[in-house]
């Protein structure tokens, strides 16, 4: 078995495994139609029908997924099968760049060849095949999620290869690179904004082992990013007032008169804010208390990924110490928990991220480093949409697109090292 992952031609096995792979699973997706904010966004969105508006359609937020839209109408109008086509390549796109990252942690982490492959590709392929996926590869619309996540990736190999640089003009091209990927990134969704954030961890994890200094050295790639964040903060998120998935155009709710009868005739349907701290529906105290049980959530559809839904049914948390009450009828994973022991358990699992990287200071050759990065890349991937700011919508599955790598990689190292255990275990015997 070794031999296999010793071999000099691997990565293009892994490449074409997670292709062939990827292409099974979602074959019987290409016919699904339009949904909920597709339609909006897509299909009655005129500004896509003309490939002379591509220019203007960039400018604007999301305007890099917007453009893939309007491409997939030039070449075959409304058929869905284009969407799905290009969907699915980029969610095969994700997954062989998620095989590289691991691959490229893994080998700075222990330096062995064979190992690192052997962890990178079962945690690429759970990436890649995982039912939680489904939403952000079949919701057509989501290929916000995808794509976004595409260009994240491929910032963080940049951003490897610039450490591994032997010249400053090499260097200097793959600095240019990174700040390029985050500012495609940012216009497919949102979501990348935590990119920065990311990228210092990563280098301060597995690059700078520790060093706070060694990490100054890469002062330039740090700048671009630090540019590009404040003129994004500044010229997007906080004129749209956080981080939304829904377009103003469906986030609709009817308003009827007061005094008036059920069957009276409506006043005009008035515009409910998607994201920010001008919703009504939910307040930032209530959010955020709801966000403690959303993250714990997600987590339980990792490990059990049934109950799935595009529309789910989650009740408000209103105070710290009450379990919110679930509707009759709720289909959920996991009960709904106080905030409070919510909250007690993130800490915990944060606690112990901290705790593994003060213990792998001395010994960064360790695998447990690995495991408190992607226990820390979880919770920052998340912090957009996971925070005080509230979204009307307080749960998406294709909100843990990207954030659920970190669970799939912790994961299969456990595999990994209960399995080791087991086998050396037997041999003794």
């Amino acid at each position: 078995m070794e031999k296999i992952f010793s071999s000099r031609r691997f990565h293009l096995f892994a490449v074409l495994l997670i292709t062939v792979s990827t292409l099974l699973v979602y074959s019987n997706t290409f016919q699904a139609s339009f949904q909920y904010d597709d339609l909006p966004q897509i299909v009655d969105n005129h500004q896509l029908k003309k490939t002379g508006n591509i220019p203007q359609i960039l400018t604007s937020p999301r305007g890099i997924t917007l453009a893939t839209f309007a491409l997939n109408y030039a070449v075959d109008g409304l058929n869905v099968a284009g969407y799905h086509i290009v969907n699915v390549s980029i969610h095969i796109l994700v997954s062989i760049a998620v095989y590289f990252l691991i691959f490229n942690t893994l080998m700075l982490v222990k330096g062995v060849d064979a190992w690192s492959k052997k962890i990178s590709v079962f945690s690429a392929l759970i990436f890649a095949l995982h039912p939680v996926q489904t939403q952000a590869v079949t919701y057509i619309v989501q290929r916000m999620e995808s794509l976004s996540s595409l260009f994240y990736v491929m910032a963080i190999l940049f951003f490897i290869k610039s450490a591994k640089a032997a010249g400053s003009g090499k260097r200097w091209l793959f600095y240019i690179a990174v700040g390029l990927s985050y500012l495609f990134g940012f216009y497919s969704k949102e979501s990348a904004f935590t990119l920065p954030a990311v990228i210092f961890l990563y280098d301060f994890y597995f690059i700078s082992k520790g060093r706070l200094k060694e990490t100054f050295k890469r002062w330039p790639v740090y700048g671009i990013l630090a540019a590009l964040f404040i003129f994004f903060a500044v010229n997007t998120i906080m004129p749209l007032g956080g981080f939304g998935d829904l377009s103003k155009e469906s986030a609709v709710s009817d308003v009827t008169a007061p005094g008036q009868m059920p069957e009276a005739a409506p006043l005009k349907s008035q515009p409910e804010h998607s994201a920010g701290f001008k919703v009504t529906y939910i307040s930032p105290k209530e959010y955020l208390l709801t966000q403690f049980n959303v993250l714990l959530y997600y987590i339980a559809l990792m490990a059990v990924p049934v109950n799935q839904n595009l529309d789910y049914d989650l009740p408000r948390a209103e105070a710290l110490l009450e379990a919110p009450e679930v509707h009759k009828g709720a289909a959920l994973t996991i009960p709904m928990l106080p905030p409070i022991v919510s909250l007690a358990i993130i800490a915990g699992i944060i606690g112990a991220a901290l705790y593994l990287l003060k213990k792998t200071q001395t010994r960064a050759a360790s695998s447990l480093r690995a495991v408190s990065f992607f226990i820390l890349w979880y919770f920052i991937i998340l912090s957009p949409t996971s925070s005080f700011i509230p979204i009307i919508d307080v749960i998406y599955e294709h909100r843990i697109y990207l954030a659920s790598l970190g669970f799939f990689v912790i994961f299969v190292l456990f595999i990994d090292r209960l399995s080791t255990a087991v086998f050396s275990k037997k041999k003794s015997l």
